[in-house]
Order: structure tokens, then C-alpha cells, then sequence
């Protein structure tokens, strides 16, 4: 090849590599080479003085095409600020506010392992015929929380619409329910069990019922876990117009009474038997994936059935699925992490850090990723030394300790982090998901933080939460069947 035709061909393909400008008011774009990252000032309208890129008000019209967009059997998804959904009008969050919350919510799961209740619900994975795709569109969070993704579901007979956050670790689906609890002047959104004709309580003697302590024949089957109480219920779970799922099992949690859980609550999508993704599979194994998009004015989506996972795209990593040897783990998606580098230097991870076994966890629900102690050390090192000519006197914020003050630069090159699977494969992180910008607008070009955090659990078989934060517009596919989670980039 002529070199004036490789010249074309590299420019080009730097060109491919710019993403679209993030947002109406960002004000930088971004090339990759190799295992580094360049960002640059681009001209931009924005005064900068906003930490949210600027978006147009969503109309009737648009909250009816985020239903629509994407073809058939879309649920209505929205981020919980939007005017489109019920929630719209909650108290934004801070990053420090997010791994609050984040920590606290990983301890809980992880503080909660000697339960039988959590045996119990881990005690049957999901087998499944794979059923029509459906897509269900997803928007991203102005603040910096994985629990502000929604998808709209439809719950009872006749169906009552609430936003559900995602979950992939606990193992059940939580839900709000009315009456409310003693003392609570309101408690709306709460699914008012009262007007649903289908709705059930699910009783001890069920096979439905995990909790077998304290529970007698006759009686409603209870839920005492992660410090929230409620019972087991069922009822209709309405996805789609055209996909409903007939005695869905999930927690009735009293409204107004349940200390520490979302507003309305979550959905399961863990490998547990009664997990929506495995009750939609039937009786082969299930397989879904999403997209959690970056900012809030993009949509993402999440998709249901083999045929909406499935994606000839050479650029995907595939990550082999593996289950933890303990059983108050089984629902949850281990994948087999080796180790890790940056800037394509491997980093100095002491062998055994990521077990023999499953002890890595990609998680729907968890903002920012967390790493054992051995593996954040050698990042935040690492990561420190790269960037040593740059001014480091920020204070960092709660967990996260590397921040810098990029604020006047025009141009920036950062080392980015890669995964290491033991099949060969591995996974880039892009540097808008490894770093974490105060004002997002500005890219990198304002007080940036390394977006890790040291993970703090008592439970040494765990290494690593793979957070959304991390895999934000990459396509994260689960197959059960095919004992994978693959990762598609640049999805949404």
C-alpha cells in the first residue's frame, strides 16, 4: 500500500474514533491510540458553568417516542428526573452521595451471606425457549447513580405503571406496596395491591417461599433480609403490551417503612428461577442485555431474549460466566478476571487476588466500580506515577483519593484501564468511564477523579464489582446458555 494511502487510511480511521460531542453544551472530544486516550478543547456554546450538559425539556411527544423508538414490545424508560416519568422531581445526588449509597448497599448484600433466606433465593438458577426480543429503552442519570437507570413495568390487574431500578445481586424483585406503613401521611408511587384483581400473597408451603425459618403452614410467607421486612407476593408483571408474565413472584415491601430502598423499587434481573429475565426464558437458560447510556439527554435500553442479544460485531469481548462456589452467591454473574493493566502495562496484582474461582461481579445496580485492596493499590499507583506532571493537590471526596485540577489545559493524554479475561479476551475502558468529571461538560478539563474505589467487604472471595459507571454506552449481553457476559462498545 502506497504510504500517501496509509496516511489516508490512519486519518480516517482516527476520525472513526472521535466520539459524537457528549451532550448540547460539551465542549471536548477524543481519539484513542493503543491503550491511551487524548482528549481536546473543542469550540462550544456552553459558558461551562452548568455541571449538566444541556438538554431540551422532554414534551408529551417525546416521553411517547421513548416508548416507541425502538420498535415493537418497548416499555416507557426514564431517568427519574425526567417530566416523563413519576419520580421526576427527587432530589438530585452528589458522587459522594452515590458511593454512600453504593457502599452501604454492597455491605448489606455482602453482611447478609450466613441467611438461609439468601440460600434459599440462590438455591435455582433459571433454565429457557428463547422468547420474542423485546427492547426496552433506557435514560441515563444526570447525577452519577446507577439506581437513577428505570424501565417502566406494569404491575397487577388492571396494570398499575411504576419506574424500576435494576438490580443484579439480590436475588429478588423489591416493590413498594400499599397500605401504607403506620404513620406515613403519603406514600406514593406504591403499587396498591387493593386494585389489582390477580394479586396474591405467596403462603409458607409454597415452593415460591425461600424463607423457611419462622414460617408455618397457613401463614404468608415473610421477607427479613438487608435489614427491610415485607412478604412474598405475586402477581401479573406486564413488560410489554404484547409480553406479561402470569404470577411473578417479588417482595411487597410496606411503603414509607423500608429505610434505605429506592423509591418505588427494583427489578430483578439475577439468575435466580424467579428473576424476570429467567421467567421470560421459560425452560431454557436465560439471556438479556443493556445499555446504560452516559448522559441523561441519551437514550439506552435493556433487551430481553436471545434474539436481542445477539450481535455479529467483531469488535465485542467476551468474558467466560462463571458460578461462585458459594451457594449465597449463585445468582449472581461472576465473570473470569486474570488481571488488569494500563496503558497496556500490566499491573502488579499479587497472584490469587481474583481467585481460582469466581470473585469478580458485573453489576447493573452498583455506580462505581470497586477493587480489593490489592488490586486498587497498584491502579491508584500506577495511575498516580502516569500522571505524575499534573497537578494532584485536589482533595479527593468519601472513596474516591486520585484527583487532579485539569482546569485550563487544552489538550490531555491519559493511560486507560483493561480487563483481563481468562479466555484471552479483554475489555478497554474508555476514559469518560474511568474517570469521573465535576462538571461533565467539560470532559476531563475541570477537577477529574480516577473513578475506582477500594472495595470493603468482609467476604475475601469477592474481588471486584464491575459497576455501570465503567460500562456506561457499552452493551453489556448475558448468556446464560453460552456461559458468557459479552461487551459491545459504543451501544448507546
Amino acid at each position: 500500500m502506497a504510504p500517501s494511502s496509509i496516511a489516508s487510511l490512519l486519518f480516517l480511521c482516527m476520525l472513526l474514533l472521535l466520539p459524537a460531542q457528549h451532550g448540547a453544551s460539551s465542549s471536548h472530544a477524543s481519539y484513542k491510540v493503543g491503550s491511551s486516550q487524548t482528549f481536546f478543547k473543542t469550540r462550544s456554546k456552553s459558558s461551562g458553568n452548568s455541571k449538566k450538559a444541556a438538554s431540551a425539556t422532554p414534551t408529551a411527544t417525546t416521553c411517547s417516542s421513548i416508548a416507541t423508538g425502538l420498535g415493537n414490545n418497548k416499555l416507557p424508560i426514564v431517568h427519574r428526573q425526567s417530566p416523563c416519568s413519576p419520580l421526576h422531581g427527587l432530589p438530585s445526588l452528589t458522587a459522594a452521595d452515590v458511593l454512600r449509597r453504593d457502599t452501604s448497599r454492597i455491605r448489606r448484600r455482602f453482611a447478609s451471606q450466613s441467611s438461609s433466606v439468601v440460600a434459599s433465593l440462590a438455591s435455582a438458577l433459571a433454565p429457557a425457549p428463547a422468547p420474542a426480543a423485546t427492547i426496552i429503552p433506557i435514560d441515563g442519570s444526570p447525577d452519577a447513580g446507577a439506581l437513577d437507570y428505570t424501565v417502566n413495568v406494569g404491575y397487577g390487574t388492571p396494570e398499575q405503571q411504576f419506574p424500576m431500578f435494576l438490580d443484579t445481586i439480590f436475588g429478588v424483585s423489591l416493590v413498594l406496596c400499599k397500605p401504607c406503613a403506620p404513620g406515613s401521611t403519603s406514600c406514593d408511587p406504591a403499587f396498591d395491591t387493593s386494585q389489582s384483581t390477580t394479586f396474591t400473597h405467596v403462603p409458607c408451603d409454597s415452593p415460591d417461599c425461600p424463607s423457611t425459618a419462622n414460617c408455618s403452614a397457613g401463614s404468608v410467607c415473610p421477607f427479613n433480609l438487608f435489614f427491610v421486612e415485607g412478604t412474598f407476593s405475586q402477581d401479573v408483571l406486564t413488560v410489554a403490551p404484547s409480553v406479561a408474565v402470569q404470577d411473578f413472584t417479588f417482595v411487597c415491601l410496606d411503603a414509607g417503612a423500608s429505610d434505605g430502598m429506592p423509591e418505588v423499587g427494583t427489578l430483578d434481573l439475577s439468575r435466580d428461577r424467579n428473576s424476570l429475565p429467567s421467567r421470560l426464558a421459560g425452560s431454557a437458560s436465560a439471556a438479556f442485555s443493556y445499555c446504560m447510556p452516559q448522559y441523561p439527554d441519551s437514550p439506552g435500553f435493556l433487551s430481553l431474549g436471545d434474539d436481542a442479544t445477539v450481535r455479529g460485531d467483531n469488535c465485542t469481548a467476551h468474558a467466560p460466566l462463571l458460578s461462585s462456589d458459594d451457594p449465597d452467591l449463585a445468582n449472581m454473574y461472576f465473570i473470569d478476571v486474570v488481571g488488569m493493566s494500563l496503558g497496556d502495562v500490566d499491573l502488579p496484582i499479587p497472584s490469587g487476588t481474583f481467585g481460582n474461582n469466581a470473585s469478580t461481579i458485573v453489576e447493573a445496580g452498583t455506580t462505581f466500580t470497586m477493587l480489593a485492596p490489592d488490586a486498587y493499590t497498584p491502579l491508584r499507583d500506577a495511575f498516580r506515577q502516569a500522571m505524575a506532571q499534573y497537578n494532584r493537590s485536589v482533595p479527593g471526596f468519601y472513596d474516591f483519593d486520585t484527583c487532579y485540577n485539569f482546569t485550563g489545559l487544552q489538550e490531555l493524554t491519559v493511560p486507560l484501564v483493561e480487563f483481563k479475561f481468562g479466555n484471552g479476551d479483554s475489555l478497554l475502558i474508555d476514559g469518560d468511564q474511568m474517570l469521573y468529571y465535576d462538571i461533565p461538560s467539560e470532559g476531563p478539563f475541570t477537577v477529574t477523579c480516577l473513578a475506582f474505589s477500594t472495595l470493603d467487604v468482609d467476604d475475601d472471595d469477592v474481588s471486584a464489582v464491575i459497576g455501570a459507571y465503567s460500562l456506561a454506552t457499552t452493551e453489556v449481553v448475558y448468556d446464560v446458555a453460552g456461559g458468557t457476559v459479552g461487551f459491545i462498545p459504543e451501544s448507546c
